[in-house]
């Protein structure tokens, strides 16, 4: 109750706690709410001008990925069209495409993207193997087919090999399906972060610690437990509404085990919110603290290990990475949620979050009991 109050008193808690969570978990995600990016725009050079590469741009252009925007004779005005970026790639169709085809010596395809942005110019480089695979394929099986082999035998010499590829998890292969749910998780554990090392630091500030311990009976291990209960149940709620109501609007997939996300994330918000008190404990203005934690939100989520292996980053960034409860939770969070993973298949995320809030309350404890004991000194002292 106490907790309550002084937040109700509090613009900035408030729109960091009660604000933030709810308007950017909806506003994040419907900046991905297409989840693919589709009608890529790609500019054709065409030299051959002949039946095979009218066909090509075609098939081009009805790919998912792609939309043909201008078909050209000049390759430097296509480039232009490239450096200002009404064109994400070029391709180049050159002359006598079509009659090296029929001749059956082949043709050779000059593409030319902007990989400024990697994940376009992976949609163009996929849209256009894709369509240059199936007609290979076409035009093998056209070439057998006059040789007098039969429809089936055309096929099989001209594609001896085929690969049936199907995505086990991400089903859409989307980056919304991916990136979506780990806003969710960020947007918990930094707006939970920032607001309670606000309220942490606003004790210091106005020098409430006394009265904070003597309101929790002169018990350390209350005093925590006494604040960290309100923020516990508000963010436990966000995390649930979420992982429903979030994950069904955004079409999200959750193929694993409810059970199991429901506890690592109540393990989860117990060892952000110790550690958190621990850490702004230190601060003695509520603004320090804001300023200070805010600005981890990005390096946090780039070394958790979801946006690049952990493995490949150095050593000391590794140590560092374990050593922040949303590493474990986003490997075990992307495993339950899009792998269909049961608890026994993320106990070690489950023990290294145990390991984390155990180490947290102590931590948390140890320096809370200190500075509550000095202020009990303070006091004594001047009477």
């Amino acid at each position: 109750m106490r907790e309550i109050k002084l937040l109700s008193k509090d613009v900035n808690i408030i729109s960091v706690m009660l604000l933030a969570p709810i308007f950017y978990s909806f506003f994040y995600g419907s900046i991905y709410w297409n989840k693919i990016e589709t009608d890529v725009p790609v500019c054709i050079v065409d030299y051959d001008c002949s039946e095979y590469s009218q066909k090509l741009i075609r098939l081009l252009d009805v790919h998912q990925s792609l939309s043909v925007n201008e078909v050209t004779g000049d390759y430097g005005y296509a480039k232009s069209r490239l450096e200002n970026e009404t064109a994400k790639g070029i391709l180049v169709i050159p002359k006598d495409f079509e009659r090296g085809l029929k001749k059956g010596n082949g043709g050779f395809l000059k593409a030319y993207y902007n990989t400024t942005r990697f994940l376009v110019s992976n949609d163009i480089n996929k849209g256009i193997t894709d369509v240059v695979l199936q007609m290979n394929s076409e035009i093998k099986s056209h070439l057998f087919n006059a040789k007098g082999y039969t429809r089936q035998q055309a096929e099989i010499i001209a594609e001896p090999i085929k690969l049936d590829m199907h995505p086990m998890f991400n089903f859409t292969e989307s980056y919304g399906d991916y990136l979506i749910p780990a806003i969710l998780v960020l947007i918990i554990q930094q707006t939970l972060l920032i607001g309670l090392s606000e309220s942490v630091a606003k004790e210091n500030e106005n020098h409430s610690l006394k009265e904070w311990f003597i309101e929790s009976e002169s018990k350390t291990l209350f005093a925590i437990a006494g604040k960290s209960f309100f923020y516990f149940v508000l963010y436990a709620s966000y995390a649930f509404l979420f992982y429903t109501i979030n994950f069904a609007i955004f079409k999200i997939y959750f193929l694993g085990s409810a059970n199991a996300l429901a506890l690592l994330t109540l393990i989860f918000l117990l060892a952000v919110i110790f550690w958190t008190i621990f850490i702004s404990s230190f601060f003695q203005r509520k603004i320090i603290a804001l300023q200070f934690l805010t600005l981890t939100s990005y390096p946090i989520f780039l070394i958790s290990g979801y946006s690049w292996p952990l493995s490949s980053m150095p050593v000391w960034i590794q140590i560092t990475s374990n050593m922040l409860p949303s590493t474990p939770y986003f490997a075990a969070f992307t495993r339950i949620t899009q792998m269909g993973a049961e608890l026994n298949n993320v106990l070690p995320e489950l023990i290294h979050l145990l390991v984390l809030t155990i180490t947290g309350l102590i931590a948390a404890y140890l320096r809370m009991h200190k500075l509550f004991t000095q202020k009990e000194l303070a006091v004594s002292v001047l009477k």
